[in-house]
């Protein structure tokens, strides 16, 4: 018991350290938080005062498409951002370090996916924060329990894929390719910044398969005045559990905590945030 309370003050004490340093990385931090709301008040200055037919009813552009940047803000966080930071530790050899101290790799590995989530959480907030007094954004009490349900399993679910995705990396340079060529088709065909409501069938059978759209139909529905009980989807949110176990599994088999043999690895100056010798 005791050693499992002091593994869990480990996992807090490194989640805080994964937030400092996200917030201290210039472009984790732009990407997190800027660049999403860039483009929610580029959108909803363009759109004002129109209204879009979604799958949850006919609503204005700005209450529709707030809650979409969100989770746009959420996966850039809990996938790209897994994805970079796995790539870039196991090039510098931290993650081959991390096995040689005290540290249960699997606290590392836990701080990381919590401080992606936390920091996606964070991103969501800002969006509202932004969008409620600007844009005239309703908040409906009812619906905010399922909202947070679906922000929480959403971001496991994107982080657990990321961690998946991020075995295929060898070198952290190909870290972006590899991130955005899997999602920026996806944002296109998830409803991230359209509705896809009227779109071909074809294509949305297609962005289906995938668990994007259903976190941006589900969260988009905690915030629809024509949405009935409590707001939860829990179809999409059983897409969205399968696709994060679907994720856990393919990262427990393929892991690495080195470099792929043969790969071209830079000199390893940092290790933990501190130069080595």
């Amino acid at each position: 018991m005791r050693h499992q309370r002091s593994d869990l003050q480990l996992l807090a004490l490194w989640t805080k350290a994964r937030i400092k340093l996200l917030l201290r990385t210039r472009r984790a931090a732009f990407f997190t938080f800027v660049f999403p709301l860039i483009f929610l008040l580029l959108f909803n200055a363009l759109n004002g005062g129109n209204h879009v037919q979604t799958d949850a009813g006919r609503l204005t552009f700005a209450q529709y498409f707030t809650p979409s940047i969100a989770i746009f803000g959420l996966t850039t966080s809990c996938y790209t951002g897994v994805i970079f930071a796995v790539a870039t530790a196991r090039e510098r050899g931290v993650l081959k370090r991390v096995r040689s101290t005290p540290l249960p790799p699997w606290v590392y590995l836990g701080a990381m996916i919590a401080g992606v989530i936390v920091s996606g959480v964070a991103s969501v907030l800002l969006m509202f924060a932004v969008g409620i007094p600007v844009f005239d954004v309703h908040i409906y009490p009812r619906l905010l329990p399922a909202a947070i349900v679906t922000l929480l399993i959403g971001g496991l679910a994107l982080a657990s894929l990321g961690l998946a995705v991020s075995t295929m990396v060898d070198k952290a340079e190909s870290a972006p390719a590899v991130a955005n060529l899997t999602l920026l088709p996806l944002t296109f065909i998830s409803g991230v910044f359209y509705p896809m409501h009227g779109a071909p069938q074809w294509l949305r059978s297609v962005a289906n398969v995938f668990p994007l759209a259903h976190i941006v139909d589900a969260f988009d529905a905690c915030f629809s005045p024509v949405t009935k009980g409590l707001g939860f989807s829990w179809g999409d949110l059983g897409v969205c559990v399968l696709w994060g176990i679907a994720g856990a599994r393919i990262a427990q088999k393929r892991f690495r905590f080195e470099p792929a043999a043969g790969a071209d690895v830079p000199p390893r100056r940092l290790a933990f945030g501190r130069r080595s010798g």
